[in-house]
């Protein structure tokens, strides 16, 4: 199959931290979503240190979950796309990631608006406390070192403590980002785990699975099912509870990922479809293996072009931009 060469893209704080609980203003996408991204960005390298930190972060949460219930499927678009492709500041855009894959499944898994937010700010804060050294392991070959393996494994704790120092007192905030690499015990459901540990369970499940679609330096991110397969299922093949919840949230083939067709054509996913292996797409290359001239959409649902298999991004030269596949219209 020949590379695809894809055309060049057209270039409120909640009372809880103080702020306004009014919702925040409609987020426009793309572009507003890079904005995000940096504004993120500045916040986790220098927490506390803005005067308004806390009612910033906060209206950061605010803006995601806003986005997620306006246009989930354009959000995940451009998600997962970007993870697909080694970056830069990997630690920042894996949190807007996760947070992101963390509240559709909290709305899966019908959780009020309140604890959704908690878990939206926890999400984005889990990995405060070592953000420059998972920026620079994502570039590196090799294994951490000693000391590195240390942060590592302490910054769970080491980032709810430096969140309690710059005034963090939501006591859900803080408690899923101490739990959210702990696991419960093995023979401990998710009905039985106390409210904070579910959604610690959301968090710590989305943070692998999403992990795993991003790419490395030195590792090329794995398909949506791979990673699904590898962070979602249990020894008998089944999900539990949250690895279903993340699988019914995104569907089988989520925005963004690559799929060959039935007719032979590789297609790009643009929504989800009404049944979770039947996603919209929009086929970039033909049966021949040459691009086509425009990206064209097919009906998953129809024989000729049902979804037959997974494609590696890097089977794909990309990022395909959200305007050639019709994403954008939505907006």
């Amino acid at each position: 199959m020949n590379s695809l060469t894809p055309s060049p893209e057209h270039s409120e704080p909640s009372a809880a931290a103080g702020g306004d609980p009014n919702p925040p203003p409609q987020v426009a996408l793309p572009s507003d979503l890079t904005a995000l991204h940096h504004q993120l960005l500045t916040l986790l390298r220098a927490p506390g240190q803005e005067g308004a930190w806390l009612s910033m972060i906060d209206g950061i949460g605010r803006r995601i979950r806003s986005l997620v219930e306006r246009d989930a499927d354009t959000a995940l678009y451009l998600q997962v796309q970007g993870a697909q492709r080694a970056q830069d500041h990997y630690s920042s855009q894996h949190a807007l990631f996760c947070a992101v894959v963390v509240d559709l499944c909290l709305q899966h898994l019908n959780v009020d608006e309140a604890e959704r937010q908690s878990a939206s700010l926890a999400t984005l804060t889990m990995n405060v406390s070592m953000m420059e050294l998972q920026n620079e392991l994502i570039h590196r070959e090799r294994t951490p070192t000693l000391d590195q393996r240390r942060v590592i494994d302490g910054h769970a704790q080491a980032s709810a403590q430096l969140l309690r120092q710059v005034g963090v007192q939501d006591p859900i905030w803080l408690e899923v980002v101490e739990l959210h690499h702990a696991d419960p015990p093995p023979e401990t459901g998710y009905a039985a785990l106390s409210p904070t540990q579910r959604l610690a369970s959301v968090v710590r499940r989305v943070d692998v699975f999403t992990a795993k679609m991003s790419s490395r330096r030195f590792r090329a991110g794995m398909p949506a099912t791979l990673a699904a397969r590898a962070a979602c299922l249990g020894p008998d093949g089944r999900p539990d509870v949250v690895g279903a919840a993340v699988i019914k949230s995104l569907g089988m083939y989520p925005p963004g990922s690559y799929v060959k067709l039935a007719s032979g054509e590789v297609a790009v996913v643009t929504r989800r479809g009404i049944k979770a292996n039947e996603p919209v797409v929009a086929s970039l290359v033909g049966r021949d293996g040459r691009p086509l001239a425009a990206a064209t959409p097919r009906d998953t649902a129809e024989r000729s072009h049902a979804v037959t298999g997974i494609v590696r991004p890097a089977e794909v030269r990309g990022p395909v931009p959200p305007v050639r596949v019709g994403v954008s219209d939505r907006l």
